[in-house]
This record gives C-alpha cells, sequence and structure tokens, in this order.
C-alpha cells in the first residue's frame, strides 16, 4: 500500500473565501516574517529574490523546522490509519510569505522523509489573486 500523500496548502488570511476548518495542522505565519521588498507588484513567494528574503529572516528557518517536525510527527499518527495530512501555512495574503514558507517546508519534508516516504504536495490558494487591502 502506498502512503497517502501529504498536502502544503498557502492562503491568505485576508480572503475572505472557505477559511480552513477543521484540517490537521494550521500555522499562521502573519506578523512572523518581515514585509518583503519586491521589485515588482506580482512577485511572489515563488520568485527566488522574496524566498531568499524570507530564508534570510530571523525566525523563518525555526519556523520551518517546526511546520516539518510537527508534520512528520502526525504522519506517524496517520498513515498507519489511513488518514491524509493537510498542512495550512497561512499569511495575509496568501501571495509571497506563506508561499515561500510552504514551499520551503515541502522541500526539507521530502528530502526528511526520503524516496520510500509518501508524495509532498504543495498547493497555493490565493497566489494567482490580487493582494487584498484591508
Amino acid at each position: 500500500m502506498n502512503p497517502l500523500p501529504v498536502t502544503i496548502e498557502s492562503f491568505g488570511f485576508r480572503h475572505r473565501d472557505d477559511q480552513p476548518v477543521g484540517h490537521a495542522l494550521l500555522f499562521d505565519v502573519r506578523g512572523l516574517l518581515p514585509a518583503t521588498e519586491t521589485g515588482l507588484p506580482r512577485d511572489t513567494g515563488l520568485d527566488p529574490r522574496v524566498r531568499q528574503q524570507i530564508r534570510q529572516s530571523e525566525c523563518a528557518e525555526e519556523l520551518v523546522e517546526r511546520i516539518v517536525g510537527e508534520t512528520a510527527a502526525l504522519l506517524a499518527y496517520a498513515q498507519p490509519r489511513g488518514r491524509r495530512v493537510h498542512v495550512l501555512v497561512g499569511g495575509l495574503d496568501g501571495v509571497r510569505g506563506s508561499v515561500a514558507v510552504a514551499e520551503w517546508a515541502g522541500e526539507l519534508l521530502r528530502y526528511r522523509l526520503g524516496p520510500a516516504g509518501p508524495a509532498v504536495e504543495v498547493v497555493h490558494r490565493h497566489i494567482a489573486g490580487s493582494v487584498v487591502r484591508p
């Protein structure tokens, strides 16, 4: 039996669409990461410059380590029971910081789980949307 995939999903709390409810893990990164200095209004957390800025911020590495550690711990419980693991990483808009953190966590989790581990999918709910103003 193949292990069920892990999904890591970034999103923005300011979007008023379906707010996450009942998922296994939720990480709120609002206020934990510095505002990224971007050159273009559509720079996202997938852009190398934005990702580098996030990686260099004071608490980012500790945050990603925590996401990966808690996800791995939950996997040890959920996988033998046939349950999927869904991890949500929420930022303000779901365009930059939460996207970069979700991607980084996905890379690290894939590395730690190795080729025999479950697939790790990273999706971004609001990356194509506009930045929402309060």
